[in-house]
């Protein structure tokens, strides 16, 4: 750069907004990309993992603010492009920030080129998608908060740009925001709009909420939320006219001002490629299985940071055999949306046994077909963005002519359920073949592909002028080939070895001859000219090769301008096949994952089976041989199986002790894992599985501190718990691992037996917890519907042997001091630690010793007071009253009750 422009940066740069630092600025230099800054150091140590890349200014861009200025500020990070593409994707996809880009236009003014946010990526599509698919969903929630009749109503829009999707929903909430928080886990929404000019204090707790799932918040102005022009907005943007008779505005006010800010903040109305392309629905949460943003960790269905390359570590990793991006992305959001109903649950079930069971025909959709399958919801954007090429066309066309091959494949099944195929899958695709044969034709007629320049061109054939040209062309590549024979003899070298006949782009058609040969050409430079030396040889031409050149040049770029002409029509009328290429990518995204499905399940250690499915209200829920899917395909693990039977009539809570790292915590787990995935339509590892559906799935497991926001172990855990009581049902499943940490022991197991005894008595749900708290298990002997069960271990010479098994039964140990044997504790600290428990075991049995006899003293006195209004001692003479009272009392020392006699002799001192 010169100075000048030097110095327009500078200027430029200084006058940015401040941004926050889960954004990062990056600046286009026409050959690379540079960030400066915070941002710089970043990049360094995130993406570079070294300090080395960085370097320093030798003007500071910062010295214009000299006051606040550190040599940080002048650090600055150079990107290659492919280094600026796969930083873009994990800045945007992993690490959930956002990105601007900033470039100059023609004067060299600097000016932002684009944005994006994890849930707004439409700026960066092909950046992302230029080297790899894009698995994840853009997803964009927009939330307006009111309060009616002390009620909590909540008015709710997300758009999903990667499939053309807009929705709204309303519905009332509790004080814990259970509801929105099962919409956040359903839509998997990667960031929030929320308006900024509101001191409501329940935006402040719905804030909190929102942070604490991990959510990105993005506060805009209110005018934003006004539906004022929303008709007229949807008017451009839906595929059939809205009008307000037809749009949910009267019943979905609140919501709909979210749908306009969700408009306004991506920019919809600003291309001229979203007009007439989106689809409107109303979300129903009913419709599928209610998670909390804790039961979504618990179950671990997503992969976390610490999962790293191992895909299985979670269900949506382990599921995930998909041969498209389509289908990947299908997946991500079917794994939240569990199913409620019965029917659609078994027609799921029934298409992945069919892919279970014909081996040949899950393998050959999925190795022959799914993998060749380009993203076509891509496709069409470009198309519908007029950015797309011959080669979109192109690769358009191979799908629809795989479409036959397919459904002869799908129709070659004879499973008893290849009606359900034909419904779902092979109906839908004929008739899309169907609508596809007018555009096969036109490509096949018009276009042809080039291996060796790996280019689509318009057929000359196609077009007689085009035709005429080409001839031309043809004609003078043959003079020039002639041409090779005459250099040869004049030169005395064999053609097409030591002389040869090439094309460049910059040179056109010349000849070459090797530096060993050079002195040939030397000998008769007259008549040849040398156009460049390398050291692969000279190249050089002569007279007739250049006017022959000419010729070509003018040829070609006459047929190029032709040819551009022909290829815009025919990407036109291509781009009239939108609608059904998202109707294809959606079937064959849907085919992708129910064939994923099988293939997980048949591939596992022990082959999944199919479980039978119950109505919701059933009340049953047995597992047979049941273990965790995630964990039993890890290396060098024998998973243990264990069973569960759960009836409402006869045990539905049930307690798990046991020795720490006995495997309580991945019982309860996987027994939520199993039911989730049989409400998926999965398979499920198991032996046999009978599975009532349930309306919601909710954990309390492995709080922890949330220093940043505030909040401590216990309170993390208890706002959790408080959520679970507020929003469970009697059809919930409640997974409940160490709840009262944090807390004194008294108050840990006060605060364990009031929710225990909650639960059974009035939410009666489903309810699987495991404590430490070996007195919790006494609840059983209140309510018969709960059970005690345990993680069996043995214990010899002093050694720990895990035997991951559950058995009836409670366990009276938790084997601490084993377990930190296990982890190589100083034989010194575990001396001390044996000492110390047997003296806390010692004072705790003379503890419950003192308080068993108080309470058998404090029943005593109540017989004793009734024993006296019995008899009427009140009633009786003053000889009468002393002489029963005194046989009362001596049968009352007589048993000897160490609380009463310290009463009585208390009493006898004074």
């Amino acid at each position: 750069m010169t100075e000048i422009q030097d110095s327009k940066f500078e200027k430029f740069f200084s006058r940015l907004p401040e941004k926050s630092h889960a954004c990062v600025r990056f600046f286009f230099r026409n050959d690379y990309y540079s960030v400066y800054g915070k941002d710089a150091i970043f990049i360094a140590q995130k993406f570079y993992h070294t300090m080395a890349v960085v370097k320093y200014l030798e003007r500071s861009i910062s010295s214009f603010d000299e006051k606040n200025y550190s040599k940080e500020d002048d650090a600055f990070v150079n990107l290659s492009f492919l280094m600026f593409e796969s930083t873009l994707r994990e800045l945007l996809l992993s690490f959930q920030y956002r990105v601007e880009v900033y470039g100059r236009d023609k004067n060299y003014n600097w000016k932002l080129l684009k944005k994006g946010s994890p849930g707004n990526l439409q700026a960066f599509e092909d950046d992302l998608a230029r080297n790899s698919e894009i698995s994840t969903s853009p997803i964009v929630l927009s939330l307006n908060l009111t309060v009616i009749n002390n009620q909590k109503c909540i008015g709710a829009a997300f758009s999903d740009t990667s499939s053309g999707k807009l929705a709204v929903c309303e519905f009332t909430d509790n004080d814990h925001f259970s509801n929105l928080e099962a919409l956040h886990v359903q839509i998997n929404a990667k960031e929030c709009l929320l308006y900024s000019e509101d001191s409501n204090p329940d935006k402040h707790k719905l804030i909190k909420i929102l942070q604490r799932s991990g959510l990105m918040i993005t506060f805009r102005k209110k005018e934003e939320f006004s539906n004022k022009n929303i008709v007229q907005d949807l008017n451009r943007l839906l595929k059939l006219n809205a009008s307000s008779a037809t749009l949910p505005e009267t019943q979905l006010k609140s919501a709909m001002c979210s749908l306009a800010a969700v408009i306004n903040y991506l920019e919809l109305l600003s291309d001229d490629s979203n007009f007439y392309q989106f689809e409107l629905s109303t979300f129903d949460l009913n419709l599928y299985m209610r998670l909390d943003t804790a039961a979504s960790k618990a179950l671990n269905l997503t992969p976390s940071p610490l999962s790293g390359s191992n895909k299985s570590m979670s269900l949506t990793g382990l599921l995930d055999r998909c041969k498209t991006g389509q289908g990947r992305r299908l997946l991500e959001r079917l794994v939240k949306q569990p199913l409620l109903d019965v029917a659609k649950i078994e027609e799921r079930q029934n298409l992945v046994e069919l892919f279970v069971e014909d081996t040949i025909l899950r393998q050959t959709m999925q190795e022959e077909h799914l993998k060749k399958v380009p993203d076509l919801y891509r496709i069409a954007r470009r198309f519908l963005r007029k950015q797309a090429s011959l080669l979109d066309c192109l690769r358009l066309k191979e799908v629809v002519a795989r479409l036959p091959a397919l459904l002869e494949v799908l129709n070659s099944c004879a499973s008893p359920n290849k009606f359900v195929l034909d419904e779902v899958f092979s109906s839908p695709l004929k008739e899309l073949k169907v609508d596809f044969e007018k555009f096969v034709e036109l490509i096949e007629t018009t276009l042809e592909y080039d291996e060796g320049e790996h280019e689509v061109y318009i057929k000359p054939s196609y077009d007689e002028d085009l035709w005429a040209i080409r001839t031309s062309m043809e004609d003078i590549k043959t003079q020039i080939s002639k041409q090779l024979q005459n250099v040869a003899s004049e030169l005395g070298l064999i053609p097409d070895k030591t002389l040869k006949l090439e094309h460049a782009a910059h040179l056109g058609f010349f000849f070459r001859v090797t530096l060993k040969d050079e002195k040939v050409l030397r000998a008769q430079k007259y008549k040849f000219h040398t156009l460049e030396t390398q050291k692969n040889g000279v190249r050089f031409t002569n007279n007739v090769v250049s006017t022959l050149n000419e010729n070509y040049k003018a040829l070609k770029s006459n047929y190029d301008e032709k040819q551009s002409v022909l290829a815009q029509e025919v990407i036109k009328v291509a781009g009239g096949y939108c609608e059904p290429m998202i109707s294809l990518n959606e079937v064959i995204a849907y085919l992708d994952v129910l064939l994923s499905f099988a293939d997980a399940s048949v591939n596992a250690p022990i082959p999944h089976v199919r479980p039978k499915i119950l109505p919701i209200g059933s009340g049953i829920i047995t597992l047979e041989g049941s273990r965790h899917p995630c964990l039993e395909v890890q290396d060098d693990v024998q998973f243990i199986p264990n069973d569960l039977f759960l009836s409402k009539n006869d045990t539905c809570f049930v307690i798990i002790t046991g020795p720490n790292m006995g495997g309580k915590s991945t019982y309860i787990r996987q027994v939520g894992v199993i039911v989730l995935m049989a409400q998926l339509g999965c398979f499920v590892p198991c032996t046999r599985a009978v599975i009532t559906v349930i309306d919601c799935i909710h954990a309390r497991v492995g709080a922890g501190d949330n220093q940043l926001r505030g909040v401590s172990t216990l309170m993390a855990e208890l706002l959790e718990t408080a959520s679970i009581l507020k929003s469970a049902t009697e059809n919930s499943l409640l997974i409940i691992d160490e709840l009262g940490r944090g807390t004194s022991t008294y108050d840990g197991f006060g605060l364990a037996w009031a929710i225990s005894e909650y639960i059974l008595k009035d939410l009666n749900s489903f309810c699987l917890f495991a404590t430490h708290f070996h007195e919790l298990t006494a609840i059983s002997n209140d309510y018969p519907r709960a059970s005690n069960f345990h993680v069996t271990a043995l214990t010899t010479d002093n050694k720990l042997t895990l035997l991951y098994r559950v058995k009836p039964g409670s366990c009276d140990q938790s084997f601490g001091i084993h377990v930190a044997e296990l982890a190589n504790f100083p034989p010194d600290v575990l001396q001390m630690a044996k000492r110390k428990a047997a003296e806390l075991e010692e004072f705790s049995s003379l503890n419950n010793e003192n308080g068993q006899e108080q309470l058998e003293g404090e029943k005593l006195i109540d017989d004793f007071l009734k024993e006296v209004i019995e008899r009427r001692i009140m009633e009786m003479n003053e000889n009468e009253a002393i002489t029963s009272l005194n046989e009362m009392k001596r049968n009352l020392l007589l048993k000897n009750n160490i609380y009463v006699n310290s009463i009585i002799n208390s009493v006898q001192n004074k």
